[in-house]
């Protein structure tokens, strides 16, 4: 789900805060030649007006490159056979992407990190009780798709996953987040010595399997419910867009939240020859066994489970009353895993830069895929490469950047975002220093729905991209519909508003983890992007993510896979040759406000939920929340005014350089000499940055970022502020006061960063 209707209204409902999971995760045939709907690009963030001509030219060039046949053409060679990372299938795609990138005339090589992750030997589940019955971990074959019969994809099973046996009991935990263990502790219930089973949501699964495991787990079941992604969210494979019965969700289960990248390299790259820690010292991943499972074997454990009814909103879709166990459901389940270092292959194609060739913008998707991949990630892979040779297509007519542009096709994504990590942790300071922004595609389309997550610098960067770009189904510009898809969000879930709109503000959804934007983002502070285009989809991680489910539901006529690569096309020219980089402040100061909003309305509903427990009849009730909250320590209620005045001076500072920024860029007769470009550009890239606090986030020091990262709890899901949040769940009065000084520190200096640009932006705008 995407956060527009928390986060837009004028009363912001902050009550989803801690619990709600945050996702970024998004060309007619006339359209596909005609990309502004008959208008030519308008580029203007950044660009002086005397070389807009010259851009608009170059724009119109690459634009008018991308093709659905070619999208087609190359998701069809992406997805002939799984490729998980580390496979020489792996190897064989990689080299593909690089044949492909040196085929359009761009420098592209094979960058190789060895990095320790698990094939799978062999797995199994099997039911003991009440009756013997063997559980099948193979997906069912289609005679209408060729490809879901296939032998070459690898038996379910988890990333990271540990090999063991384990049997016992089994217990129900609802989707097994921080909150859902909890309840199930205040019903007098536990998992230890038994076999936890979950649903996937929510949270990201090897949280799922942390949680256990803290509580004495033996081993962890992980399946889809179809009230989540099944027949109650819409028709089913192959029929339809959902997930069918046998339909098996694979996956990583390494503690992402701690920090992603290879857990043998913890902070540093897996080069050749590089130092390892051992098994007994990696923290990031399970101890204790676990298996993804479908929902039509899941019903034979669950139907056999006993004891209490769940809560009401812990029943699933399955047609039958779900029950907690412990048993008479007892399961043995064994796991074998073949662990090594492989080899992964990074893909980097570079486009120099000529002014400022030091400077860097890099573009990303990653290529392996836990099956064939059509959604994930190669739809991604696709628009990718018609974007580089859109691009390739500009440099032959003339274009050069101003900064040097990298392509970069990660490896290892699917198991911990290993490739991309690996390569900002060799290149540390270099991106600190010279990194301007990171604008990642994963999955591209599963549908027309555009969605943004990012740092709220690009926001105005991508707004005005998208409005350069015609929608191919809804008429008017890609800007034009996710303005009023999302405004429509807001209006039902703030109906006091009104309905003129008049106070909607579109803003990008926050950042938090589970792609390949982490690293930039959260270790290095570099300003981040992360688009797609959604729609119905149930197949995730599943054999059925494959060319026919995406011929068939998720983009037929390769429209969207177009208007993504032209979309991701405009955002790399701007930011390449735009000659003050278009970064913009003033969304940052509104995000920073709206966020604290929404947190400060948190904490006063969780005092009153705490308060209201402590005093209710029902606080002796076994599994209520009265009874969990009863239990814990008083809710804190904060003085965020310090925090609130950090904000406010950024804010102001912000939109006063916005606003010389805009003066400066339209005064047509500065002709600024390459050192003022320079210097402000400099100042500019690095407010990001002073939002890093160099001894990371408490308990997790990889991720650096005090305003934006992954929740501890959550995995996916971003926690602004996420040291307080922390404090505030932990309800630790101490820790709380020390995060709100660092948060104050870190926001008055971008706020110092802001004011030095201020200065050298109204240098420029002199004649």
């Amino acid at each position: 789900m995407t956060r527009s209707a928390e986060i837009r209204g004028c009363t912001a409902r902050g009550a989803l805060l801690f619990t709600t999971l945050f996702l970024a995760a998004g060309v007619s045939p006339a359209g596909a030649g005609d990309p502004a709907g008959g208008e030519a690009p308008r580029p203007r963030l950044g660009f002086f007006a005397g070389s807009r001509e010259a851009e608009r030219k170059a724009e119109t060039e690459m634009l008018t490159t991308p093709t659905p046949e070619k999208e087609r053409a190359w998701l069809r060679a992406l997805t002939e056979e799984p490729h998980v990372a580390g496979t020489p299938q792996g190897k064989k795609v990689a080299e593909y992407v690089r044949d492909r990138l040196a085929e359009f005339g761009l420098k592209a090589e094979l960058v190789p990190y060895d990095i320790w992750l698990n094939h799978p030997v062999s797995v199994g589940l099997k039911l003991l009780k009440p009756e013997a019955v063997s559980l099948s971990l193979r997906e069912e074959g289609y005679p209408r798709d060729k490809d879901s019969y296939s032998e070459d994809a690898f038996p379910a099973f988890h990333g990271y996953g540990a090999s063991g046996k384990a049997a016992g009991q089994v217990v129900y935990v609802n989707h097994g987040t921080h909150e859902d263990f909890e309840r199930l502790e205040s019903l007098g219930l536990s998992v230890e010595g038994r076999i936890a089973i979950v649903r996937y949501g929510k949270v990201f699964r090897g949280l799922k399997v942390k949680e256990a495991q803290l509580r004495g787990a033996r081993g962890v079941i992980i399946y889809s419910d179809p009230a989540d992604d099944g027949y109650m969210k819409g028709d089913i494979y192959p029929d339809g867009p959902m997930r069918p019965p046998s339909a098996i969700q694979r996956g990583s289960v390494q503690f992402l939240s701690s920090g992603p990248g290879d857990p043998s390299t913890p902070g540093y790259a897996s080069t050749k020859g590089a130092k390892r820690v051992g098994r007994e010292q990696m923290t990031g991943i399970p101890k204790i066994p676990s298996l993804p499972l479908s929902y039509g074997e899941a019903s034979k454990i669950l139907k056999a489970l006993a004891g209490e009814r769940v809560p009401d909103e812990w029943q699933g879709g399955l047609p039958f009353a779900y029950h907690l166990g412990p048993g008479p459901a007892e399961v043995e389940m064994s796991v074998e895993m073949d662990y090594a270092i492989r080899p992964l292959y990074d893909v980097i194609a570079t486009i120099p830069g000529t002014a400022e060739p030091d400077r860097l913008v890099v573009l990303g998707n990653h290529r392996d895929a836990w099956t064939y991949g059509a959604v994930d990630p190669n739809s991604g892979t696709a628009s990718f490469l018609e974007t580089a040779r859109g691009l390739a297509a500009a440099l032959r007519g003339g274009w050069k950047p101003r900064r040097t542009i990298l392509l970069a096709s990660w490896d290892g994504e699917e198991y911990g975002l290993l490739g991309s990590t690996e390569w900002v942790e060799e290149r540390v300071e270099a991106l600190k220093q010279n990194a301007v922004a990171y604008v990642n595609l994963d999955s591209s389309v599963t549908g027309g729905d555009l969605t943004v997550s990012g740092i709220p610098s690009l926001r105005d960067l991508v707004v005005e991209a998208a409005g350069d770009i015609d929608d191919p189904r809804r008429g008017g510009t890609v800007l034009d519909a996710w303005k009023s898809r999302e405004q429509r969000e807001w209006a039902k879930s703030e109906p006091a508003c009104g309905p003129d709109g008049a106070r909607f503000d579109l803003m990008l959804n926050p950042l938090g983890s589970g792609s390949d934007y982490t690293a930039f983002a959260d270790h290095v502070g570099v300003a981040s992007l992360d688009f797609s285009f959604e729609g119905p989809y149930g197949v995730y991680h599943s054999v059925y993510d494959d060319f026919f489910w995406m011929e068939h539901f998720g983009d037929p006529e390769f429209l969207y896979h177009t208007v993504a690569s032209r979309l991701y096309g405009l955002l790399a020219m701007r930011l390449g040759s735009a000659e003050m980089v278009p970064l913009r402040y003033g969304a940052y100061g509104r995000a920073l406000s709206r966020e604290l909003e929404l947190l400060r309305r948190e904490t006063v509903r969780e005092r009153r939920i705490w308060e209201a427990a402590k005093a209710g009849p029902r606080a002796a009730e076994p599994g209520t929340q009265a009874a969990v909250e009863a239990r814990k320590k008083p809710a804190l209620q904060p003085d965020f005014s310090s925090v609130t005045q950090a904000i406010d001076r950024f804010g102001g500072a912000a939109n006063e350089l916005d606003a010389l920024l805009d003066r400066a860029q339209e005064n047509a007769s500065a002709s600024p000499d390459p050192a003022a470009l320079g210097r402000i550009n400099d100042a500019l890239v690095q407010v990001e940055r002073a939002f890093l606090d160099k001894n990371g986030l408490p308990g997790r020091a990889w991720f650096r970022h005090t305003i934006y990262a992954p929740g501890l709890t959550t995995g996916y899901a971003s926690w602004p502020f996420p040291a307080v949040v922390q404090a505030l769940k932990d309800r630790d009065a101490d820790a709380l006061q020390s995060a709100m000084r660092v948060v104050v520190e870190r926001i008055d200096a971008a706020t110092q960063k802001i004011a030095a640009a201020r200065e050298l932006a109204a240098g420029l705008g002199r004649k």
